[in-house]
C-alpha cells in the first residue's frame, strides 16, 4: 500500500479529467438536475437556506460517485457545479429588493476602470478545528441539539438547514465506503466508514475529512480559500499515530504529497492555501515537526499548487525559514511570506481578541483573517487609486468610456490644492463602492446563505444565525486598494515637472495627456525622470505614506451592513492589468492602457535603486493600518542567491523586511533569458514557476501579457 506515489502520480494529475465513476451508484447529472427543478417548484416560498439546504442534500444524496483504488483519498462524483447553476436563481430573487439602480452604478464604476463594488461571497475559511473535533455527524447533531433549544423561528430554520446539510454529507460518506467496498479501495475504507459516524481519529481520517469537506463546501457554492493551520490542526493526530505505530514519518509524507496532489490536480488557477508556522497568542512558537515535513513532501513534489503561507515571527525556527527560502532558490515560488507580529497588531487595532490572534490564517491570496469566526469578504470592493489623477484633469469624466464618474472641478492652482482635489476624488469613488457594497450586503441572506459552512462555526451555532446574517464574530467586507505606486509617481511627476521645475503648466500638462504623450516626447521624458516609489526617495515615500493613511482612516472607518466595518487592502492581484487598460494616459508617463503597478511594487522598470530600497519604500508605510491585508513582490536575479549562502540571503532579507514592520513579501527568481527561452520553447519549461500575484503557476500557462510583464520586469535587474 506505502511506496505508491511515484508510479501513480501522473494517474491522479489527470484524475478530475476522466472521473473514476460507477454509473450504477446514483442518477446522471441530468436526471438530479430534474429533481432539482421539481424541489424549486415545490418549495419556492421556503426561506432562502432551507432551500439550499434541500438542493445540497439532493445532490449529495443522489449524484453518481466513484473511488480511485490507487488514491488515498475519495471524493470522487458527478454535479459537483450543480448549485451553483441554481444560485443565479436565488440571485435574481434577491435582486429584486434591491434599490432601483444600484446594480447599473456598480457597472459603471467597473466600467470606467475605477474599481469594483459587489457581494464577495468566495473568501471564506471554516472553522477547521470544529470540523476535525466534531466530524460531520458530529456538527449535525450540535445543530440538531441547539435547534431544540431554540427560542426564535428564524433560529429553529437555521438549526434545521445546518442539521440538513450536515447528515446529508454523512450519508455522501458513507456511499462513497459503500463504493470503496465494491472496488476493493482498501486505502479508503476505514477512513470513509469512520467519518460517517464519527470524528477522525487518524491522520489519514483527518487528511481525509478536510478534504471532503472542501469538495462538498465548494458544490454548495461557496469557495475554500484557507486550509487552515496545517501543522497545528493536524500535529495530534500524527503523534499519536506515530506512538501507535500506526503510522512512520516516511508513510506521513506520502499522505503529504497525496493529500496536496488532488489540490494540484483540481489545475484551479487561484490556487489552494494551505497555512505553517507562526506564533501563540503568548508568543509561543506554534511551528513543529509537520511544518518541516510538509516543506520536505513539497520540495520533492516540485508541484505549484498548493500554494504556502509561511507565518513568521522573531521565535520561528530558522531551519524552518531556511526550507522555505532553499525552495525559492530552487524555483519553488509558491510561499508567501506573514509577519504574525505585525498582524497580531493590526488585529487589536481592530478590536479582535487577544485569544483568537493564534487562529490567524490567510485567506485566499494574502488576506489576514480570524479562521473560523471572521467572514472577511475580503474582495467586497476594489479602487483604483490612480484613477482620481486622470479624473482631476478630465473634470470628472472617465477619459476613455466618456463617463461621469468623478467630480466637475476646475484645475488646481498649486500642488497643494492638486493633492487635495486628488482625495476629494479619491473619497468620493470610496463612498460610492461602499454606499453600492453596504445595498448588496443588505441582500446576502436571500442571495446566498450558507448552513454548510456557517455549521461549521460555533459563533454561529451560538448566535443562531447564518454567516450571511451576521452570525460569526468579526464580519468585515474588504477594499483593495491598488496601484498605489502609479497614483505616488503621478502626484509626484506632477509636482516635479508642473510645480518645482515649471517645464509646462497644468493646462499643458493636461494636453500632453489628453494626446498620450504623442506631441510632448520632452515632457514625457521629464515625468518619467521625476521622483518614482520604490526607490526610498523622501518624496515619493511621503507620498505613499500620505495616501495610504489617508485610504485607512477613511476605509477602516466605515460600517458594513452585518455589524462589521470595512478593511483596507493594499494590494492589486491582477487588477494591476484589468484596471490599466481602463486607464488613460497618466503624468507618472504611464502611456494610454498600459498596466498599472502591481501590489506594492514599483511601476516596472522604475525601481531603479534595486530591491532594498524597493523594501525600504514599502516599510515606510504603517501596515496594521491595512487590515485586509498588504504584499511586497520582490524579483531577485539568480546570480544574487546562487552561493551556498543563498537561502541564508532570502531568509535575512525577510526578517529585515518583517523588522521593520512590513506584512507580507513574496518572491521570484528570474534570469530574462530563461523567460525568453520559455516563451519561443514552453514543452523545455514545463517547471518554470511563476508567483504571479496571489497565486502560483507554470510560466508556460500565463497569457502573453503577463509572460511580457515579467520579462520586462526581469529585463531591469539583468
Amino acid at each position: 500500500m506505502w511506496n505508491t506515489f511515484q508510479y501513480v502520480r501522473e494517474h491522479l494529475s489527470g484524475q478530475y479529467s476522466r472521473l473514476e465513476i460507477d454509473y450504477e451508484s446514483g442518477l446522471p447529472e441530468s436526471e438530479v438536475r430534474i429533481l432539482m427543478e421539481q424541489y424549486w417548484i415545490q418549495h419556492v416560498n421556503e426561506p432562502s437556506i432551507s432551500r439550499r439546504a434541500g438542493l445540497l442534500a439532493l445532490v449529495l444524496n443522489h449524484v453518481r460517485i466513484g473511488v480511485d483504488p490507487a488514491d488515498w483519498f475519495a471524493d470522487h462524483c458527478e454535479g459537483t457545479k450543480l448549485m451553483l447553476e441554481f444560485r443565479s436563481r436565488f440571485r435574481t430573487e434577491a435582486e429584486e429588493l434591491l434599490p432601483s439602480g444600484i446594480i447599473e452604478k456598480a457597472e459603471l464604476i467597473s466600467t470606467c476602470g475605477a474599481g469594483h463594488a459587489q457581494l464577495d461571497l468566495s473568501h471564506t475559511s471554516p472553522d477547521w478545528a470544529d470540523i476535525l473535533q466534531y466530524g460531520p455527524a458530529g456538527l449535525r447533531d450540535r445543530a440538531q441539539k441547539a435547534g431544540q433549544q431554540s427560542s426564535t423561528p428564524e433560529s429553529v430554520i437555521f438549526f434545521d438547514a445546518v442539521a440538513c446539510v450536515f447528515d446529508a454529507m454523512c450519508r455522501f460518506i458513507a456511499r462513497l465506503a459503500g463504493q470503496a467496498r465494491k472496488v476493493n479501495a482498501v486505502r479508503v475504507i476505514n477512513a470513509l466508514e469512520t467519518l460517517a459516524v464519527e470524528p477522525p481519529q487518524t491522520f489519514h481520517q483527518a487528511l481525509q475529512l478536510a478534504y471532503l469537506y472542501n469538495q462538498v463546501q465548494e458544490m454548495e457554492g461557496e469557495l475554500v480559500r484557507a486550509m487552515g493551520s496545517f501543522d497545528q490542526l493536524f500535529i495530534s493526530y500524527y503523534r499519536n499515530d506515530l506512538a501507535a505505530g500506526r503510522l512512520t514519518r516516511d508513510h506521513a509524507k506520502e499522505l503529504i504529497q497525496f493529500f496536496c496532489l488532488k489540490f494540484f490536480a483540481q489545475k484551479q488557477a487561484i490556487g489552494k492555501n494551505i497555512c505553517l508556522g507562526g506564533m501563540y497568542s503568548d508568543g509561543g512558537d506554534a511551528a513543529n515537526e509537520l511544518s518541516m515535513l510538509f516543506y520536505e513532501a513539497y520540495r520533492e513534489m516540485h508541484t505549484y499548487d498548493p500554494k504556502i503561507s509561511l507565518r513568521v515571527h522573531p521565535g520561528t525556527p530558522n531551519e524552518l525559514l531556511l526550507a522555505a527560502t532553499d525552495c525559492l532558490k530552487q524555483g519553488l515560488t509558491a510561499t508567501v511570506f506573514a509577519n504574525d507580529e505585525v498582524a497580531f497588531e493590526m488585529f487589536r487595532k481592530q478590536g479582535k481578541e487577544e485569544n483568537d490572534l493564534e487562529r490567524f490564517v490567510l485567506i485566499g491570496c494574502y488576506e489576514p483573517a480570524i479562521m473560523g469566526k471572521e467572514v472577511s469578504c475580503s474582495m467586497a470592493a476594489q479602487i483604483n487609486l490612480a484613477k482620481p489623477v486622470e479624473l482631476i484633469f478630465a473634470q470628472g469624466r472617465d477619459p476613455l468610456s466618456g463617463i461621469d464618474i468623478g467630480l466637475n472641478e476646475q484645475l488646481p492652482e498649486s500642488y497643494e490644492e492638486f493633492e487635495a482635489a486628488y482625495f476629494r476624488q479619491l473619497k468620493h469613488l470610496l463612498d460610492r463602492v461602499i454606499s453600492i457594497v453596504r445595498e448588496f450586503e443588505r441582500i446576502w441572506s436571500k442571495w446566498n446563505p450558507s448552513p454548510l459552512l456557517s455549521g461549521t462555526m460555533a459563533t454561529c451555532i451560538a448566535a443562531g444565525q447564518d454567516i450571511s446574517a451576521g452570525g460569526t464574530t468579526y464580519n468585515t467586507s474588504g477594499i483593495v486598494c491598488a496601484g498605489l505606486a502609479s497614483a505616488v509617481d503621478s502626484l509626484a511627476a506632477v509636482k516635479k515637472v508642473v510645480y518645482e521645475d515649471c517645464r509646462c503648466s497644468l493646462s499643458e500638462l493636461q494636453s500632453a495627456l489628453a494626446s498620450d504623450w504623442k506631441n510632448a516626447p520632452e515632457l514625457l521624458l521629464a515625468a518619467r525622470r521625476a521622483p518614482k516609489w520604490g526607490n526610498h526617495d523622501p518624496i515619493t515615500d511621503s507620498i505613499g505614506q500620505h495616501i495610504t493613511s489617508e485610504c485607512a482612516a477613511w476605509i477602516n472607518s466605515a460600517s458594513n451592513s452585518r455589524g462589521g466595518h470595512f478593511q483596507m487592502g493594499l494590494w492589486s492581484i491582477d487588477l494591476n492589468m484589468s484596471l490599466g487598460r481602463r486607464t488613460g494616459t497618466l503624468p507618472d508617463g504611464k502611456r494610454n492602457q498600459q498596466m498599472l503597478s502591481k501590489n506594492l511594487c514599483s511601476v516596472i522598470g522604475m525601481d531603479k535603486a534595486g530591491a532594498t530600497a524597493l523594501i525600504n519604500s514599502a516599510a515606510t508605510l504603517n501596515h496594521t493600518e491595512f487590515p485586509n491585508g498588504s504584499v511586497l513582490d520582490v524579483m531577485l536575479h539568480p546570480s544574487v542567491i546562487a552561493g551556498a549562502d543563498g537561502a541564508e540571503i532570502l531568509a535575512a532579507l525577510i526578517r529585515s523586511y518583517f523588522a521593520m514592520g512590513g506584512l507580507a513579501i513574496q518572491f521570484n527568481i528570474f534570469n530574462v533569458e530563461t523567460l525568453k527561452a520559455a516563451q519561443r520553447h514552453p514543452e523545455q519549461y514545463r517547471q518554470l514557476q511563476v508567483r504571479v500575484c496571489g497565486w502560483n503557476i507554470r510560466f508556460i500557462d500565463l497569457d502573453p501579457a503577463s509572460q511580457a510583464a515579467f520579462i520586462a520586469q526581469a529585463e531591469e535587474i539583468a
